[in-house]
């Protein structure tokens, strides 16, 4: 099966409608379908629901094509959602002729989802916007509505050269057929099964995956794919996609923060025991320079720079083709020593992860 992002791209690049308006009322035509949506909305099913004054909330399903090769979603995915109504919150305080780009992104992550967490629901809050720059903060929570996640970004704010008045063509926005990416079965041969999770080493079912013995679901919708690994190290490649546009030239800041995560995960993994897993427990990325779309594979390099008996703390560099830096990133993560057998009696993620990071918490005598 090949990559998604191998197909002709579908959704809205380059639609200077959507500044000709101030951005509530931008907000309201994308709801009610008069403006069509970006490429990214159109792989994920990401899409807003309600909008006022300085508050946003975006759905998102979560389906298969988000998993690993372990039937699990990781952290980054929460930021797949959270950077839109981050966004979108702080543009529907602004006048026509404004854009936003997202400068800072930090996420702390209260919940892990499972394959029972259909939907997922952002709701977005303007907390300050300014001539230059805005501030805002969310809530994930799922459909039965669950906290999630929280996470608070820093856009900034400049001019769009766009005539309000304008009549600006509709853009070319691709094929429909066959349906839209999020819509289709995910592939069920990408998967490790249980007996090389319980008894492989971590590094050893990495090392299989970057040999082409697994392709996870995830890696094939993005085009992310890792190409070494050493204990504690990881570098992976992204495609610069215009899939991944979210309605301008540049990448949509969530699907580079969810590769940070992910790189970032895959380098604490390499770290840990047969049956050990860990979760993630909040990050951070900073961007540095406007990640552009068609612009050859971004290169992420990630290192665990702190070992604890329960906690890793691990740094992520984003690069362009050119070896430019466009994004630096910081994550901790909870390491449960045998959670996988756990796991397997029955017990829920969230209750494991609770019982650890209670035992981390206690002083040590």
């Amino acid at each position: 099966m090949s990559n998604i992002i191998d197909e002709r791209p579908r959704g809205s690049i380059g639609d200077l409608r959507a500044f000709q308006k101030p951005g509530l009322e931008t907000f309201r035509r994308y709801i009610r379908g008069e403006l069509p949506a970006p490429p990214m909305c159109r792989l994920l099913g990401m899409r807003p629901t309600e909008v006022t004054l300085g508050k946003a909330t975006f759905t998102m399903p979560l389906t298969r094509w988000l998993e690993d090769g372990f039937g699990l979603y990781w952290g980054g995915v929460y930021a797949l959602l959270a950077d839109a109504p981050l966004a979108a919150a702080i543009w529907t305080t602004l006048p026509a002729g404004k854009v936003i780009t997202t400068s800072e992104l930090s996420m702390s992550f209260v919940r892990p989802m499972s394959r029972k967490t259909t939907n997922m629901i952002g709701r977005a809050e303007t907390i300050h916007a300014g001539n230059q720059v805005g501030l805002s903060m969310i809530q994930i929570t799922d459909n039965e509505g669950r906290m999630l996640a929280f996470g608070s970004t820093r856009c900034l704010i400049s001019d769009v050269p766009v005539d309000v008045q304008a009549e600006y063509p509709p853009p070319d926005v691709g094929p429909s057929d066959p349906p839209d990416p999020y819509l289709r079965s995910a592939p069920e041969d990408g998967y490790f099964n249980l007996d090389q999770v319980m008894n492989g080493t971590p590094i050893e079912l990495q090392r299989k995956a970057i040999a082409g013995e697994k392709t996870f679901p995830i890696w094939r919708l993005t085009g992310y794919r890792p190409v070494s690994v050493s204990d504690g190290h990881i570098s992976s490649v992204l495609p610069s996609s215009p899939w991944f546009s979210n309605g301008g030239p540049a990448i949509y800041g969530g699907l580079l923060a969810w590769a940070a995560e992910f790189t970032m995960g895959a380098a604490v993994y390499s770290t840990l025991g047969a049956g050990d897993v860990f979760a993630t427990l909040d990050m951070h990325i900073r961007f540095t320079r406007p990640a552009l779309i068609d612009s050859g594979n971004f290169i992420l390099d990630a290192t665990v720079n702190h070992r604890g008996r329960q906690l890793r703390v691990t740094s992520c560099n984003v690069d362009n083709a050119e070896g430019k830096r466009v994004a630096i990133a910081t994550s901790s993560a909870l390491v449960v020593q045998g959670g996988v057998r756990e796991l397997l009696k029955g017990r829920l993620p969230e209750e494991i992860l609770a019982e650890s990071s209670e035992s981390e918490a206690r002083p040590r005598s």
